[in-house]
């Protein structure tokens, strides 16, 4: 069905339905036209009541505080985000001929990034068995999508994302600065590779952005960060505040730090509260699959792969389960394992030829420079 886009309230504008509730968009104006995906919002929880999810939205987004907020919250090149929103108004004739009139209201959808290359578990089934669990899929990918889940994850708990100051001196060490200052750690519970998603290069990157989506069972914690000179990780005896929800549904605050405190096996125990040393497990769990193509992790197997010995420590770090300490920051682990990625970067010749997003953005920055100048 034809739509009339709303100039006053986009920069988008729809181009076509893909399958049932799900549109390709545009950004008006923007360079290559990079392509969208828009969902109506009645689509988003299966309800089909228009009216009253607009008004929700409306609410939501225009007159209260939390539009800034959750568009805050979907906005990381690591994740899945909100670029936007389009309102549409559907030729009125067109409407009729289709036999619908009742869209000749206007209609909302919400605007997300695209995901034009699939996800990891398509790539796996377009590879196919693993021929070795010594070898499975390029090491350069394996540090790809291992530095892109923990920058993630460490956005959607600790509240930091790196930035990229093009104006720093040559070798300084890049700034992981906070977005808010009120950050309510986030907890994805789902990171598996169906989730895990990947764009098509936009530059001269060897591969495009790798994105984590589907936040359907992520939970917002009541739980503030220790400070930048606390410990990320205590004794199990410690009494401290940590990030946690149910493994599954959702549980008062109470209940689960009676669990945390009671919990004998906690490595094992299914009612046992779910952190951040969880999620952590989680990325391990998939580097494991992405170097083997199996799925049950085993230490004596990762150790038998023909990776670098820096990514083999790293997973096996990832992957070991130890009941004595609680992990309350993500951040220090993430700055060990970019140690470990730019020693591979810089001192392998799979690493010198890999080229990241960095490495294409760099000398754009520079030219854009050259021009003000």
């Amino acid at each position: 069905m034809p739509f009339i886009n709303d100039s006053n309230t986009s920069d988008f504008k729809l181009l076509y339905e893909t399958e049932q509730g799900v549109w390709l968009a545009t950004k008006r104006n923007e360079y290559g036209s990079p392509k969208y995906i828009a969902q109506p919002l009645g689509i988003l929880d299966g309800s089909g009541q228009e009216d009253t999810e607009d008004a929700a939205f409306h609410q939501l987004m225009y007159n209260s505080n939390m539009g800034d907020a959750i568009a805050q919250i979907f906005n990381h090149e690591n994740i899945i985000s909100i670029a936007g929103h389009i309102k549409t108004h559907p030729f009125v004739g067109a409407a009729l001929a289709a036999g619908e009139p009742q869209l000749n209201r206007p209609r909302n959808y919400i605007v997300w990034d695209y995901c034009d290359a699939g996800n990891l578990s398509g790539l796996f089934l377009c590879m196919g068995p693993s021929k070795s669990p010594a070898f499975y899929l390029p090491e350069s990918l394996c540090w790809h999508v291992l530095t892109s889940l923990l920058n993630a994850i460490t956005y959607l708990h600790d509240g930091k994302r790196l930035f990229l100051d093009t104006k720093a001196p040559a070798g300084e060490e890049r700034q992981w600065l906070p977005v808010d200052q009120d950050w309510n750690p986030i907890l994805h519970r789902a990171i598996e590779p169906r989730n895990i998603f990947f764009q098509h290069p936009r530059g001269s990157e060897t591969y495009g952005l790798c994105k984590l989506g589907n936040f359907e069972h992520a939970v917002v914690t009541n739980h503030v960060i220790p400070p930048e000179d606390g410990p990320d990780v205590v004794d199990k005896d410690v009494e401290i505040s940590i990030a946690m929800a149910a493994r599954q549904g959702f549980e008062s605050l109470d209940t689960l730090r009676h669990k945390l405190r009671t919990s004998v096996t906690a490595d094992t125990a299914d009612n046992y509260p779910y952190t951040i040393a969880d999620e952590l497990f989680s990325v391990g769990k998939v580097l494991f699959t992405v170097m083997t193509g199996e799925k049950s992790p085993s230490s004596d197997k990762l150790s038998k792969t023909r990776y670098s010995a820096g990514l083999r420590r790293v997973v096996m770090d990832l992957l070991k389960p130890d009941s004595r300490k609680k992990i309350t920051k993500v951040l220090p682990r993430t700055k060990m394992v970019m140690d470990y990625y730019r020693e591979w970067k810089n001192g392998t010749e799979e690493g010198k030829n890999y080229k990241d997003i960095e490495d294409d953005m760099l000398p754009r920055c520079e030219a854009e420079m050259q021009m003000e100048i």
